[in-house]
Parts: structure tokens; C-alpha cells; sequence
């Protein structure tokens, strides 16, 4: 487990805490076991910020710091799948179209406006959740939201003809990975209680639902929409925390 929970925290983060080499296929695919645990570890600094700077600032402007460093720990990586995937979705053209869209490195107006709306919603539930609540969040969001990335690689196709960052994923990806996956997500989301457990279906069943969806409509997943879906999990489990509050 501490090989996989390596290679995912060198894959998820830009944080040079471990040396891990190159990656292979089925190497990758096992690390997805670990995907909660970065989550969780990014959570841990997350609840360190708040810590040190919530009882000094206003919960608006502190909110918006720690919004800030996951971006900056995570090297933006899954906001640029969330813009690419709603460029390409949103531009009502054919699937193979949409997948050139998606993978131009130009942001169109659909990818800009979906990361400020989601950025806002990130800062505005962080900023009303209250006390030890704000710090359960902190931790169970972000392990949620990768947790959610293995739901939706599990039985997922790869939608592009040649190898790209999901493939090994989708090709090599077990059922054991999968299920150690979500035991540890659903433990995580434990230590928000009742709200912890409304997230985790939450975001579990908008996975299952991305899946149907991308496998129908695109042929397949991409890594674009595997940080679509971390995205789009983070905030759902916010807010389904802010409404159990």
C-alpha cells in the first residue's frame, strides 16, 4: 500500500515528497487504491492552514486561501480537466469533434466560466461551514472527489484510439482496487458524520452517473474527465456537508 499511496501522491500532487521513477500501466492502476489517502494527506494540510490563519481572518478571505492552496498543491491539474471536459461537452458538436476540443490547450469560454462557478462554490460553502464541521470538510471533500475518480474508471472504456493519461486506468483497473478505494473513502467520510456519509453517496452515485453518461454520449472516459469528475465531487461533497450543518 505505501508504493501505491507513492506513486498516487507523485501522480495527484506537485509536492516532491517522494522519489517513485517512472511510472508503468499497471502501476498506475494500483495506485488508484491510494487516490482517498492523497485526499486525505491534502486534506490534512488544508485543516494545518485553517488552523493557523481561520482565527486571524475573516471565514470569506480564508476560504479563498485554502481554496488557493489545493490549486497550488495539485498544480491546477484537475481544474484543466474540468475546463478541457466542459469545452469539449458543451460545444454541441460530434464526439470525435469533442474530443479534439478537449484536447486543444486553449481554454474556451465554457471551460473559463465552469472553473470561476466552481471555484465559487468551493469558497462559498467552505466559508458558511461552521466549526468542527469546516474541519471534516476539509479532509472528507477532497478524499471524496478522488475517490470518485475510481468509481469512474472502474468498467469505464478509454475514449481516444491511442494511449493517453487515462488508458492505463481503464485497462488495468481491478475490482480489489476498486473496493479498497471506496472502504477507505467511506471510512474517511465517517469523520463528518451524517454529512460525511450523505457526500459519500453523493459523489459515489455521481460517478456511477458520469460513467453511464461519458461511456454513452463519448465512447469512453479520458483524463480530462477523470478531473472533471474530482472537480465536480469536491463540490458536491461540500455541499451536501454545508446542508447536513
Amino acid at each position: 500500500m505505501f508504493r501505491n499511496f507513492a506513486n498516487a501522491f507523485s501522480f495527484l500532487t506537485i509536492i516532491p515528497l517522494f522519489e517513485v521513477g517512472e511510472f508503468d500501466a499497471k502501476a498506475l492502476a494500483r495506485s488508484m487504491s491510494a487516490f482517498p489517502l492523497v485526499g486525505l494527506v491534502l486534506g490534512g494540510l488544508l485543516v494545518a492552514a485553517h488552523i493557523v490563519v481561520g482565527v486571524h481572518l475573516p471565514p470569506l478571505l480564508e476560504a479563498v486561501l485554502l481554496v488557493t492552496l489545493l490549486w497550488y498543491a495539485t498544480g491546477g491539474f484537475h481544474l484543466d480537466g474540468l475546463a478541457d471536459t466542459m469545452d469539449g461537452i458543451w460545444s454541441g458538436r460530434g464526439r470525435e469533434r469533442a474530443l479534439e476540443i478537449m484536447k486543444d490547450s486553449r481554454v474556451g469560454a465554457h471551460g473559463a466560466s465552469s472553473m470561476v462557478l466552481l471555484i465559487l462554490a468551493k469558497v462559498a460553502a467552505i466559508a458558511v461551514l461552521p466549526g468542527y464541521m469546516k474541519a471534516a470538510a476539509l479532509i472528507v471533500a477532497p478524499s471524496l472527489g478522488r475517490g470518485g475518480v475510481v468509481l469512474l474508471a472502474h468498467k469505464s472504456l478509454y475514449a481516444r484510439p491511442t494511449e493517453g493519461l487515462a488508458s492505463p486506468y481503464t485497462e488495468h483497473l481491478d475490482a480489489n482496487t476498486v473496493n479498497t478505494a471506496l472502504l477507505i473513502s467511506g471510512a474517511i467520510s465517517l469523520v463528518a458524520g451524517l454529512g460525511g456519509v450523505l457526500a459519500f453517496l453523493g459523489v459515489m452515485g455521481w460517478a456511477l452517473f458520469l460513467r453511464k453518461r461519458f461511456n454513452a454520449k463519448m465512447g469512453g472516459i479520458t483524463g480530462d474527465m477523470l478531473g472533471f469528475c474530482e472537480e465536480t465531487g469536491e463540490v458536491i461533497a461540500l455541499i451536501l456537508m454545508v446542508l447536513a450543518s
